[in-house]
C-alpha cells in the first residue's frame, strides 16, 4: 500500500515515488534521518557562526548548557549525549575555554572527573540569540502539542538506541 508524503523541494518526482514503496518503508526513514541530521548540522553551523565557534562547538555548548548544574557537566555525560567520544568534546573544549566561552575545572568529588560550565560571556552570547533558537524550535515543532512531541522524542530516543547495536553489528562484520 502506498502512502502519501509531500514532495520536497529539490526531489524529483521519479524519487519521490520511489520513496514512497512501503516495501522499503526501513530505508526511506534511515534517509529522512539523515537529511534530519544534515539539516542539525547545518542550523549548527550557521549559529555557531554568529558566535564565532564552528556548528560542532554550537552543538557542544548548547549540550553543556542544556545539562549543566551547579559545578558543570562532565566530559562523559556530553560526549555520551552528542554520541562522540571524549576525547573530542575535550579537545574541543579546550579551545573554548581558550575562547571564554567555556569553563573546565575539577570535580570536587571526583579528581578525575573535568566538567565543563558556559560561561557569563558565553550566556551573553547564546542571550543574544534567543530569539532566533525560540523560533526555530518553534517552527520545527509546528503544531505538535507536548504529547505527541514526548511521544516522538521516546521513539526517537528508541531509534538511537537501536542505531547503535545497529552501528556495532556492522563493526563486528555481521
Amino acid at each position: 500500500m502506498k502512502t502519501t508524503r509531500p514532495l520536497f523541494d529539490g526531489m524529483s518526482e521519479s524519487l519521490q515515488d520511489a520513496l514512497q514503496n512501503d516495501d522499503d518503508i526501513g530505508r526511506r526513514m534511515v534517509w529522512d534521518l539523515t537529511a534530519i541530521g544534515v539539516y542539525v548540522n547545518r542550523i549548527a553551523d550557521l549559529l555557531g557562526r554568529r558566535i564565532g565557534v564552528t556548528g560542532s562547538q554550537w552543538l557542544l555548548i548548547m549540550a553543556v548548557d542544556g545539562l549543566g548544574e551547579g559545578e558543570g557537566v562532565s566530559v562523559r555525560d556530553v560526549a555520551a549525549l552528542l554520541n562522540v567520544d571524549g576525547s573530542f568534546v575535550s579537545a574541543q573544549s579546550k579551545i573554548l575555554e581558550e575562547q571564554g566561552i567555556l569553563r573546565r575545572s575539577q570535580s570536587a568529588e571526583d579528581k578525575r572527573l573535568v566538567l565543563l560550565a558556559v560561561t557569563e560571556l558565553a550566556k551573553r552570547r547564546l542571550g543574544d540569540l534567543e530569539s532566533a533558537k525560540s523560533a526555530i524550535e518553534k517552527h520545527v515543532c509546528g503544531e505538535l502539542e507536548d504529547q505527541s512531541l514526548q511521544e516522538l522524542s521516546d521513539r526517537l530516543i528508541t531509534m538511537r538506541r537501536r542505531l547503535g547495536r545497529a552501528m556495532l553489528l556492522v563493526a563486528a562484520g555481521e
